[in-house]
C-alpha cells in the first residue's frame, strides 16, 4: 500500500509561511492591521498547500478515470481561489476608505474569483486532460496577465507611490512582482503548478520583509520617515549627495507636553509634520530625527526651497485637516559647499537653525 504522497516543495512553502507567522506573533515589528493581513494570507496559502496534497493523493489513488478527472479539476480550481482571496486581503489592507483605483482593483479581483469558481464546471482558464494533467484553456491568455497586472497595480498604488518608500523597499516590492510573474509564467508555459505555490510563498515572505523594513523606518507618531531612515538616506548614501539640508525645531512642544499631556503633544507633532510634508514634499523628503526636530533632505534650488519655507512659516497655523495647532518653528537651511561632508552639512544646518531660534526668542523678549 502506497503511503500518503508528500510534495516537498509544498512543505518548503509551508515552512516559509510558518516562519512569517512566528515572526509576526513573537515580535512587535508590525501594526495590528499588518499582522491581520499576513495571518489571513498565510491561512489561505496553507489551505492551498493542503489542497495541492489532496490533488496529489487523488491523482495517485483514484481508479475511476472520469471521476478522477472531475475531482482533480475541482481541487485545482479551488486551490487557485487563494490568488483572488489573497489579493482581496491585500487590497483591504490599511483601507479606511476606498478610492477609485481600489474600486477598480476590487472589480478586477471579483472577476478573477468568479473565473476560478466557474472553472470547476467550465474550462475558463484550465482543465484536466486525459493524462490527468492541468492544461491551459483559451481563457488562460487573459487570466494570467490579469493576475500579474492587478498585483503590480496594487503594489505600485500601495507600496511604491507612498512618500515613505525608499530605494531599499522599492527593490523588494519590484522583486515581489517579478517573482509573482515568474510563477504565473511557469504555470502558463510549462504547467508547473507547484512552482506557483513556491513563488506565492516567496512573495509572501518578501512582502513581509518589505513591510517590516518600512515600519522600522517610519515614525509612528507623525507618519514620516524616522531617524533610522534619515541615517540610511543621508549619512550612508554616497552615490548622490544631497545638495541641501534644512533642520527644523518646533517652539511649543514642551508647552503641550507639560500643560496638556503627551497625547496632545503627539497630536501637535503630527499636525506640524503632515502640514510641512504637504507643503514641502515636492522639494525633498522630510524626516523626524528627534523629539521636536525634523530634517528636509533636498536636491532642489536653495532659493526655491527658502521661498517655500518662508511661505510655510507665514501660515502661523497648521492645516485645519490635522488640528488647530500653531505653526511656529525655527529652521536652518544649508547648501552643500564644494567637498563638504554629510556630517559637516548636518552640523552647519543645525547651527544655523539654533541661531535662527535664538534670534527669534530675543526678538520676542523685546516685545
Amino acid at each position: 500500500m502506497k503511503g500518503i504522497p508528500i510534495v516537498y516543495s509544498d512543505l518548503i512553502s509551508g515552512t516559509i509561511v510558518l516562519y512569517v507567522w512566528i515572526r509576526i506573533y513573537t515580535s512587535a515589528a508590525l501594526d495590528v492591521k499588518a499582522v491581520r493581513l499576513f495571518r489571513n494570507i498565510g491561512i489561505t496559502l496553507f489551505a492551498t498547500l493542503v489542497a495541492d496534497h489532496l490533488w496529489e493523493y487523488v491523482y495517485e489513488r483514484y481508479n475511476s478515470f472520469e471521476n478522477a478527472r472531475r475531482l482533480l479539476n475541482t481541487i485545482a480550481s479551488i486551490g487557485f481561489l487563494c490568488i483572488p482571496v489573497s489579493i482581496f486581503f491585500l487590497i483591504m489592507y490599511h483601507r479606511d476608505h476606498l478610492d477609485l483605483p481600489d474600486c477598480f482593483f476590487l472589480a478586477a479581483d471579483g472577476v478573477l474569483f468568479l473565473a476560478n469558481l466557474l472553472n470547476i464546471w467550465i474550462p475558463v482558464y484550465s482543465y484536466t486532460d486525459k493524462g490527468l494533467y492541468m492544461v491551459n484553456a483559451p481563457g488562460a491568455k487573459w487570466v494570467y496577465p490579469l493576475i500579474i497586472i492587478l498585483l503590480s497595480c496594487i503594489l505600485t498604488h500601495d507600496f511604491l507611490i507612498p512618500n515613505n518608500t525608499d530605494a531599499e523597499n522599492r527593490i523588494m516590492i519590484i522583486f515581489t512582482g517579478l517573482i509573482a510573474a515568474l510563477g504565473a509564467a511557469s504555470c502558463y508555459l510549462d504547467g508547473d503548478v507547484v512552482a506557483v505555490w513556491e513563488c506565492f510563498a516567496i512573495v509572501y515572505l518578501l512582502l513581509y520583509l518589505a513591510l517590516v523594513r518600512a515600519f522600522d523606518k517610519t515614525d509612528q507618531v507623525t507618519g514620516l520617515p524616522n531617524r533610522n531612515a534619515f541615517t540610511l538616506a543621508f549619512f550612508r548614501r554616497r552615490r548622490k549627495e544631497a545638495g541641501l539640508l534644512v533642520s527644523f525645531d518646533l517652539n511649543h512642544l514642551k508647552h503641550f507636553n507639560d500643560e496638556e499631556g503627551h497625547q496632545i503633544g503627539d497630536q501637535y507633532l503630527r499636525a506640524f509634520a503632515q502640514t510641512a510634508n504637504k507643503k514641502l514634499s515636492s522639494f525633498g523628503r522630510l524626516y523626524r530625527v528627534g523629539g521636536d526636530e525634523f530634517c528636509l533632505v533636498s536636491y532642489e534650488d536653495p532659493e526655491r526651497v527658502k521661498t517655500a519655507l518662508d511661505d510655510l512659516s507665514r501660515m502661523e497655523k497648521c492645516d485645519p485637516e490635522y488640528g488647530d495647532y500653531p505653526l511656529d518653528f525655527a529652521y536652518g537651511i544649508a547648501a552643500r559647499e564644494p567637498g563638504e561632508t554629510n556630517e559637516s552639512l548636518y552640523e552647519r544646518a543645525d547651527a544655523i537653525m539654533y541661531e535662527n531660534k535664538r534670534q527669534t526668542e530675543e526678538g520676542r523678549s523685546r516685545i
